[in-house]
């Protein structure tokens, strides 16, 4: 079988069909025509495969999920126009009134949100459990579970979840889990090995790779895909056909970003490690890092994202940076920072309770010279003096 940066550039690609056009085609039309009445019925009926209508499916469309399936090693997947996206159509596909959903509560603060806002007033019971606790996820569960949604590790303090532990406990009581997992990508670990169902990414981040587009991601077992599948097509939070050929362009070099992404992540908390203004650092992969066991199990590399905690006032910090931008994302091609002191407010504006310590600094370490970068952050530890 081809390897894994091999399929990145040639998997689902058409060239044959697309006059021999080394780039996929951007299929950019809302439907698709057909020459009579029955070839019609037959792709709407499902009798033979064919595109109708983009919010259903599209050639462009179908080259990055193919890549994407690839990379996690599932049956299918499905892209979104945003992470969102994909976070509501995989609720929404398991949840109804009178259900219960295990949630992690270190989750991405909007899927938090959308617990709170949209799936509790559907009449959904909602367990936030920290992800300490996920291991004895039997305590948690109740006879109308019907999800487990997991995050690993979290983005912002990343504790690290036992996906094994987890799949195990909710396999046997015919419960689906899913795992976001846009921190370490399918480079660096693949959800369905240790037994999880489905695999969620905001594709805007380290599947892009160039802070240009927004997308979302899910792949898993082709049951399940085609679950969310008629959810999304209901939702229609499809990815339009040129993000979809800017995704697929960034996956081509994805495997070669996400190794300078790790390289200079562990260059800088090396350095912070060992600097007297810096009281911990919170990357997986330290061998000091709660939960670094798990990181070692599942893991077979890092990404760029890691925060540390402060002597000193994060804003004050960060303001000083240059190369370092003052962002909320993460996974392009640039630096950024955010200091923790800035969310509690923003979360109280959203209704999310965010418990982070208020010294915290998260850091985005993006694609330049990791000397620069340090740098960089010298500059914000002067400003503390």
């Amino acid at each position: 079988m081809p390897g894994r940066d091999t399929d990145l550039q040639h998997l689902g690609e058409d060239r044959e069909g697309a006059p021999g056009a080394i780039a996929p085609p951007v299929y950019r039309s809302s439907l698709f025509s057909f020459p009579d009445s029955k070839s019609l019925g037959e792709v709407l009926r499902g009798e033979k495969d064919g595109y109708v209508y983009t919010r259903v499916a599209n050639p462009t469309i179908d080259v990055l999920e193919k890549k994407v399936a690839a990379l996690e090693e599932t049956s299918g997947a499905i892209a979104f126009s945003s992470g969102m996206a994909a976070v509501s159509a995989v609720l929404l596909s398991f949840l109804r009134a009178g259900d219960h959903l295990v949630l992690s509560a270190s989750a991405y603060g909007p899927t938090l949100s959308m617990a709170r806002d949209m799936i509790e007033p559907l009449g959904v019971e909602v367990s936030l459990v920290a992800p300490s606790e996920l291991v004895a996820l039997e305590d948690h569960l109740r006879e109308n579970t019907r999800l487990v949604y997991l995050e690993s590790p979290a983005s912002l303090t990343f504790e690290l979840t036992d996906l094994a532990a987890v799949a195990e406990v909710a396999r046997a009581h015919s419960i689906p889990t899913v795992v976001d997992n846009s921190w370490a990508t399918p480079i660096y670990q693949k959800p369905a090995r240790f037994g999880i169902d489905l695999s969620l990414h905001s594709g805007t981040k380290y599947l892009s790779g160039h802070s240009d587009l927004l997308l979302g991601m899910v792949a898993g077992t082709a049951e399940l895909i085609d679950r969310v599948r008629k959810t999304a097509v209901l939702l229609g939070g499809c990815v339009s056909p040129d993000d979809a050929f800017l995704a697929v362009r960034g996956l081509r070099t994805l495997s070669l970003r996400m190794q300078r992404h790790q390289d200079n992540g562990l260059f800088l908390s090396h350095k912070l490690m060992d600097h007297p203004r810096v009281l911990e650092v919170l990357h997986p992969a330290n061998p000091f890092f709660p939960g670094h066991g798990i990181y070692r199990s599942h893991f077979s590399g890092a990404s760029g994202l890691f925060s540390f905690l402060l002597d000193g006032e994060p804003e004050r910090f960060c303001d000083a940076l240059e190369l370092f931008l003052l962002g909320v994302s993460w996974g392009g091609f640039e630096s950024l920072a955010l200091p923790s002191s800035i969310l509690p407010e923003v979360a109280r504006g959203k209704g999310v309770r965010l418990d982070l310590p208020r010294n915290l600094v998260r850091l985005s370490a993006g694609l330049e010279d990791p000397e620069d970068l340090w740098e960089d952050l010298q500059r914000g530890f002067a400003a503390l003096d």
